[in-house]
């Protein structure tokens, strides 16, 4: 059974991501695949590749996806706990990051239907965000452990690196399988703090 108390963004990380977004390549993969095999939770995402969104660098599969690309957010992830993982991340930077024209299809697309979804939205509303994170201010993302996996839900730690004092934090995130992976969002009464992670031990790290 997931943990009700899951949190709906990088906390202290995207937070602060999210106040420094101030003023103002994808390519053609194969389809994402889900394999007849018992999913194993601690292997890495196959293929993993690099790309830059609004100042963050984000990790993508051409296995584990995204694999389709829209204009305001890729889709398209593999029904495993890799898929899951790379929806964990990359669907919160792309909240985080969403400009004032585009945060409520990219919120439809990411986030699961529900009441964490609902007070996003309301919240959202009166923050202004329309401009890339600056050069060396981004968080940096370690590793990644999956606390829980079936085809239909998922729960994912998540360890990302604070530009500013080098703090390595973990940070917990859900997923329901809804034609993909979407990030469960939390209510603020139910919001979960990260927590310092001292060594990556017992973690899956993004780069070996």
């Amino acid at each position: 059974m997931l943990h009700k108390k899951i949190r709906v963004s990088i906390a202290a990380v995207l937070v602060a991501l999210t106040m420094l977004v101030v003023g103002c390549g994808e390519g053609d993969d194969p389809a994402p695949v889900t394999t007849s095999a018992a999913p194993d939770p601690t292997a890495a995402p196959a293929r993993l590749v690099w790309e830059t969104r609004a100042g963050v660098r984000l990790p993508r599969s051409p296995i584990d996806g995204p694999t389709n690309f829209g204009d305001a957010v890729a889709t398209g992830y593999s029904r495993t706990p890799q898929g899951a993982v790379l929806a964990a991340i990359r669907g919160q930077v792309l909240l985080a990051l969403a400009t004032d024209s585009e945060w409520g299809r990219v919120l439809s697309i990411v986030a699961a239907p529900g009441p964490g979804r609902e007070e996003y939205a309301a919240n959202r509303i009166a923050l202004s965000i329309n401009g890339p994170v600056p050069v060396g201010k981004s968080p940096k993302f370690l590793a990644f452990k999956v606390t829980h996996y079936t085809d239909r839900a998922a729960a994912v730690l998540v360890v990302a690196e604070t530009a500013d004092s080098r703090e390595r934090l973990a940070f917990p995130v859900a997923l329901a399988w809804i034609d993909d992976w979407r990030i469960v969002l939390p209510t603020a009464a139910e919001n979960v703090d990260g927590i310092e992670v001292p060594t990556l031990d017992g973690y899956t790290r993004l780069e070996g």
